[in-house]
């Protein structure tokens, strides 16, 4: 199955046109304006091993149907039903975390609907090549989501279906609102930095678990949104990890993100393409870097990847 995102491809033949197209993004960073208002800018991250792979979740995969929500639901409350006995009690996510949760069922393997990304577009080209066998495809692959955009229509999609939450006030609500100062206290950017957030985790922890009405609003509009846990394991904290999730149970990740971002003015994602005979120069380039598999994976599994690398590109 094709993509459904077929534009702004990016050919990258060497080493020396990925580094000048991945400088010409914006680096990531975060202000208020003179009105008050936040701004922000960044880019996020992921790596294909071919071009051909979609923008598809773990649960999608193993559940290719449009009831992938009732799939991992029963996932979950088997996960968490057993993980005490395999994991410290202060490793696992409070009970009403489902975000938490979920970030550790990815982490171990179990299908979620959360898909990996990163703040480091070096950390997601290292990905595209890991464990790759030479000839497998013509080219692998770095998607680029500008984030700031993505936040921009997630929280306008989330906004809307408040809306849509209040004029069916039977449809299982969840409490509570915006959080918001009184106006003579929001004066500082911090204070409306701490608002900005707030608002935020909460929309977050609805549309992991939406009421009826938000749940169909979802469904028409589509949600796709950034997220990332309280608790970080090493691998997330060392990847510069960032996790993407879709928030109406009967789209697809694709449809999803598509329907969202159809009004967007911007020029959002970008997926820069390297042909197979480039790669070796490149996973050679980002060794150099200090991106291999040890600085990313800080574990055993991490020692014997990049022994294998270095077999691969020195020995």
């Amino acid at each position: 199955m094709e993509s459904r995102f077929r534009n702004n491809i990016i050919p990258c033949p060497d080493w020396a046109a990925i580094r000048g197209h991945f400088d010409q993004l914006p680096k990531p960073a975060r202000g208020c304006d003179d009105g008050g208002e936040i701004w922000r800018r960044g880019w996020i991250f992921r790596g294909h091993k071919q071009e051909g792979y979609l923008l598809e979740p773990s649960i999608e995969r193993a559940y290719p149907t449009t009831d992938w929500d009732e799939a991992e639901y029963k996932a979950l409350q088997e996960f968490q039903s057993k993980a005490g006995l395999h994991m410290e009690a202060a490793r696992l996510p409070k009970p009403g975390d489902k975000l938490g949760w979920l970030a550790v069922m990815q982490h171990y393997g179990a299908p979620t609907r959360l898909l990996d990304f990163t703040y480091s577009p070096y950390v997601a080209l290292h990905f595209a090549l890991r464990n790759r066998k030479d000839g497998e495809s013509a080219f692998a692959e770095v998607w680029g989501l500008d984030a700031a955009a993505l936040r921009v229509q997630a929280e306008k999609t989330s906004g809307e279906a408040d809306k849509a939450v209040r004029k069916h006030p039977g449809l299982l609500a969840p409490r509570g609102g915006r959080v918001s100062f009184a106006p003579e206290d929001v004066n500082t950017a911090l204070q409306q930095t701490q608002e900005d957030d707030k608002y935020w985790d909460m929309s977050i922890r609805r549309a992991l678990n939406p009421c009826g009405a938000r749940r169909e609003h979802f469904n028409r509009r589509g949600f796709v949104a950034e997220a990332l846990p309280t608790k970080h394991n090493p691998r997330l904290a060392s990847q510069q990890g960032v996790f993407l999730f879709n928030g109406a149970s009967k789209r697809t990740f694709e449809e999803s993100l598509e329907l969202m971002m159809q009004n967007s003015k911007s020029e959002w994602y970008k997926r820069f393409r390297v042909p197979d005979a480039a790669l070796r120069e490149i996973e050679r380039e980002l060794f150099q870097l200090n991106v291999h598999d040890l600085s990313l994976f800080p574990d055993t599994e991490g020692l014997a990847g990049v022994v294998r690398q270095r077999l691969r590109l020195h020995w």
